[in-house]
């Protein structure tokens, strides 16, 4: 066992206790990883604070079937829902497709890519490199 002349006290009662470190190791990764688990509980705590509260929906009646409104209530909504948007929307919907559909959104590419490289200054291997001034 070698011993170092400037060590304190505690390091010297450290190194006879426990000589090859495992106590300390032990102690210091497990204050590491509390002080990460006590940081994800308040970064965690402080984000559920900060999001604002969604509005509660309001409760649905026991009458309705889970399966959605009666047929007297679809179209009513249907009616407003047309008179609402009129025909311009059915019309660019059916442009729309008629446009994917009919291919006249891309135009044809052969998938190959030419580059033709071009001589400019930058390029210039005679200009890239110092020049030693003569003396």
């Amino acid at each position: 066992m070698t011993v170092i002349l400037n060590m304190t006290e505690g390091a010297k009662r450290m190194a006879e206790t426990d000589p090859h470190g495992f106590t300390l190791t032990l102690i210091a990764v497990t204050t590491v990883f509390t002080a990460l688990v006590i940081l994800y509980f308040v970064y965690s705590l402080i984000g559920k604070i900060s999001q604002p509260s969604a509005p509660k929906a309001p409760k649905a009646s026991k009458k309705k079937a889970k399966g959605g409104p009666d047929a007297e209530t679809a179209a009513a909504i249907a009616m407003a829902l047309e008179s609402e948007l009129g025909g311009e929307v059915n019309a660019a919907i059916a442009m729309a497709l008629h446009l994917h559909l009919g291919n006249a959104v891309h135009d044809v590419e052969p998938g190959i890519i030419t580059y033709a490289p071009r001589e400019s200054a930058w390029g210039t291997p005679s200009l890239n490199f110092r020049k030693t001034p003569k003396k």
